[in-house]
């Protein structure tokens, strides 16, 4: 909802309606929502759960997926892709960038599952931080080192 705030803020000929579930459940009955927010273009469902300003844009760009293919296809290969960008894989990509070795991340977003975890208590050597919080820091830590980080990316196997 943030990204259609900040879209239709930007550009008057954007506008948008946010509709209160709670308040109004037979709507939300009626379009067998699942997934907060789920976000409805002309009628038709647009996308569910959390989207940045860019996610929209490339469901709107008919070539988005290809130029994103052309893009990732114009790399050099690297020595260690790392798929995955939680954690585990941001860590993963400083220890290899640190000794050398030429690192890429591919991720659907960079920070995994933790962006939208609020309460994080378990991280060694932190008591207590939120998702997004630590997610900004792995980032800045990451990109300390030379790790070409590639988001809006699925792995299928």
């Amino acid at each position: 909802m943030q990204a259609l705030n900040l879209m239709a803020l930007l550009n008057p000929n954007i506008k948008h309606t946010m509709i209160d579930g709670a308040l109004f459940q037979q709507e939300v009955d009626s379009k067998n929502v699942m997934a907060v927010p789920s976000i409805y273009l002309n009628g038709e469902l647009f996308g569910q759960g959390r989207m940045t300003a860019d996610d929209i844009v490339d469901k709107l760009d008919d070539s988005a997926a290809e130029k994103q293919a052309d893009a990732l296809n114009a790399k050099d290969p690297y020595d260690v892709l790392i798929v995955g960008g939680g954690p585990a894989g941001a860590s993963a990509a400083i220890y290899a960038a640190r000794k050398g070795i030429r690192t890429g991340i591919v991720a659907d977003r960079f920070g995994g599952q933790v962006l939208d975890t609020m309460a994080i208590e378990n991280f060694i050597s932190v008591s207590e931080t939120e998702g997004p919080k630590l997610v900004a820091n792995l980032e800045a830590h990451v990109k300390d080192y030379e790790v070409d980080i590639m988001t809006g990316q699925l792995a299928s196997g």
